[in-house]
């Protein structure tokens, strides 16, 4: 925005010498207020304005000073300020005129100060109508029927005599004409609830489960009661989500990979800040409305309540399929108790096997049943916890594999646990804490050893091979596979998958690797047996047994001179 200076032409009055000095004292004014609006007044002190003179080689400035003003009224003017003399006048040339606004553009006052509230008109009085007053007697009713009559037409010639009706008349006593007014309120009529007479029923003599079986039941009936786990709510105070929502909720388990907790997609992904007064109500939102989409599956518990979708890479080896492993585990459903008791034991103890050493798992046993929880969720395949170790600082995602009417169960997802502090045979503790989905898992901490283990070698065709190994851990003597044991394996290829679905063939094919050969026969302890077998497929100590003792061919017999030593006669493969 470009300004410019105002430049006015002020014609003085008086003589030469009082227009000069007007002129002087003018511009002197004009440079006082330069930034000043053209019409606000500039004040200058007139002592100071004539010492500025007389600075100057004027004599007798404040006279002379005096005189040019009075000669120039329209220019300048003299105003007595606390008892001085002040001399004022504009850029314009002009004296000041005060201007006073009004205050039309005070805010404060006319947003502050209301408008007087509108008056309410007086309320007209309804009308009640009025019966026509002729109705109120009898009399005036039966002369007006009279009239009608008369002037109805003969029906005929012949005249019908006239009869006369002698009606006395009836005194009906008119009402007293009620005001016209307002109406009185009608009183508002009284709320009646009605209750159905219904005798309530002696719990006391019923079990408290059995009591609590039997409400969950009859509200997991109800379509109004929202339920998941042990959390119940009304329907419809469940918040919902759109497809947006739910669309974004995918995404994300998408991009992380893995699955994730309620909590966490609670504030990543839908913004809900925890602490907040709707946070948990989120929470019970996404466990409910997920359970009942097809593209979310829950896999959690009921303290850790995870969620997965389609597309997420699994957990655990990829050497086996999960389908193949749940076959391999299959013999563990006999040895399951009939009513499991699930998290009735605080920790459990397992000597680690070559098989699940290299498969990085567990077997869900009848020991690990009793430490872990039960699936919340009916037809739950699988249950996501988390394995913290305190002695190498580390937590681990783990996938606990539910058993099913023809596969196993087992605990997957210790691969990097296992290489990084453990060998096959070392001893594992797992201890289960306050949440149902966190575990402790700890080994024995000890000196170093070395030793030639073994283990399989995938660089080119898988083979077993011996190596020089050094572990700083608890070991089960029986299970430690060295070379010295079973030397046997070394070189070895790992069975085919026929021959190792069963149980007969792979023992027999770990007599000949790792037995004593005898006259042509081949002998080994059972722990020795034990250990061997569990290098191709898990097999348990009952199962082993089991196949030993019960064989119908004859391969397999105890060994009457041994102690718990076990033979087997080639060419009777069952």
């Amino acid at each position: 925005m470009l300004s410019q200076p105002l430049e006015l032409d002020v014609e003085f009055s008086g003589s030469e010498a009082d227009r000069d000095l007007a002129a002087k004292l003018l511009g002197l004014m004009r440079a006082r207020g330069r930034f000043m609006s053209a019409n606000s007044p500039i004040r200058l002190n007139l002592a100071s304005v004539a010492e500025y003179f007389e600075g100057t080689g004027v004599t007798g400035a404040e006279t002379r000073l005096r005189a040019a003003i009075a000669a120039n009224e329209p220019v300048f003017a003299i105003e007595e300020i606390d008892g001085q003399a002040v001399v004022v006048t504009t850029r314009r040339g002009i004296r000041a005129v005060d201007v006073d606004g009004g205050g039309r553009h005070d805010f404060a006052q006319r947003l502050t100060t209301p408008q007087p509230k509108p008056e309410r008109p007086p309320v007209p009085v309804r009308e009640r109508p009025r019966i026509d007053e002729r109705w109120s007697t009898l009399q005036v009713t039966l002369d007006d029927l009279e009239e009608e009559a008369g002037e109805a037409e003969p029906l005929g010639e012949a005249e019908v005599p006239a009869m006369e009706l002698a009606v006395e008349p009836i005194a009906v006593a008119e009402a007293p004409a009620e005001p016209i007014g307002e109406e009185a309120p009608a009183p508002p009529l009284a709320r009646t609830i009605t209750i159905p007479v219904v005798s309530p029923t002696d719990v006391t003599g019923i079990d408290d489960l059995e009591l609590a079986t039997a409400i969950r039941q009859r509200l997991a009936a109800d379509l109004r009661v929202a339920n998941f786990g042990e959390q119940w709510l009304m329907e419809d105070r469940v918040p919902r989500f759109s497809r947006g929502d739910l669309r974004r909720l995918r995404e994300y388990l998408q991009e992380q990979e893995q699955p994730l907790a309620d909590d966490v997609l609670a504030q990543d992904v839908l913004g809900v800040r925890a602490g907040s007064a709707e946070f948990e109500l989120t929470r019970f939102a996404i466990d409910y409305r997920l359970s009942r989409e097809k593209e979310f599956e829950f896999v959690g518990t009921a303290n850790q309540r995870f969620w997965s979708t389609s597309g997420l890479p699994p957990i655990g080896t990829i050497r086996r399929k999960t389908n193949e492993l749940g076959t391999d585990y299959r013999f563990l459903l006999d040895e399951m108790p009939e009513n499991p008791a699930y998290r009735t034991v605080a920790s459990v103890d397992h000597v680690l096997t070559f098989f699940e050493y290299i498969h990085g798992l567990l077997p869900y046993d009848a020991e690990m049943q009793q430490l872990l929880p039960a699936p919340l969720q009916p037809n739950q395949r699988g249950a996501v916890l988390t394995f913290e170790c305190p002695q190498s600082y580390t937590t681990y995602l783990v996938e606990l594999r539910y058993p099913t009417p023809n596969r196993g169960g087992f605990i997957l997802g210790l691969d990097d646990f296992y290489t990084e502090n453990l060998v096959p045979g070392a001893i594992v503790s797992i201890s289960r804490t306050e949440n149902d989905g966190h575990y402790r898992v700890e080994y024995l901490a000890e000196s170093g050893q070395n030793g030639r283990l073994l283990e399989l070698d995938e660089r080119r065709a898988q083979r077993y091979v011996f190596r020089p190994t050094t572990f700083a851990c608890g070991i089960e003597a029986s299970m430690l596979l060295t070379e010295d044991r079973v030397g046997g394996l070394n070189g070895e290829k790992p069975l085919d998958e026929k021959v190792r679905r069963r149980p007969e063939a792979v023992v027999a094919a770990t007599f000949e690797r790792v037995g004593q050969h005898r006259g042509g026969n081949y002998s080994a302890t059972f722990d020795t047996l034990l250990a061997g077998v569990n290098v191709e497929r898990p097999m348990s100590g009952t199962l082993l047994r089991s196949t030993l003792e019960n064989d119908d061919t004859g391969a397999f017999s105890l060994d009457p001179e041994g102690q718990d030593v076990y033979t087997y006669v080639p060419g009777n493969t069952p």
